[in-house]
């Protein structure tokens, strides 16, 4: 249960942080990533069941947030989009082991698809940072690459 409140609290912190003082790319990946949360909270299963199989409704909000992160690295003139494409590619991976594996034990099922989120908030955070100080140094900090469909 600490877990849990642990992971809202940064999640809250986080995310406000990223809506009040990024750019557009980092409202963006927070939009993604609180859709994300509430999504998996309405789609996983009874807690009594919960990680005892494949959480493929889970594994489909998550495989969406891939999605929406690899637009984003795509599009955006910021490095930190990668990474959280990467990682969100290694939380789509953690599925795998219980369709090869079965016999998995829930709980290590459970934690090894939770684990990435608390990383993927931390370079949120830090790509928050990072554009404030670009902000500060340069006056500007430009959301978009040449190449982006968003471009203006």
């Amino acid at each position: 249960m600490v877990r849990i409140q642990l992971f809202q609290t940064l999640l809250i912190l986080c995310c406000s942080y990223g809506l009040i003082w990024g750019g557009r790319p980092e409202r963006y990946a927070v939009i993604t990533i609180i859709v994300g949360f509430l999504l998996t909270i309405a789609v996983a299963a009874p807690v009594s069941e919960r990680f005892s199989q494949v959480e493929v409704r889970i594994l489909l909000v998550d495989t969406a947030m891939l999605a929406s992160f690899f637009y984003l690295a795509l599009n955006a003139e910021r490095f930190w989009t990668i990474w959280l494409c990467a990682m969100q590619s290694i939380q789509v991976l953690t599925h795998l082991p219980i369709i090869i594996i079965p016999e998995l034990l829930p709980q290590a099922y459970g934690a090894v698809v939770a684990i990435w989120a608390y990383p993927m908030l931390i370079v949120l955070t830090v790509g928050t940072y990072r554009h404030q100080q670009r902000l500060r140094q340069f006056g500007a900090d430009r959301s978009w690459s040449d190449f982006s469909t968003w471009r203006k």
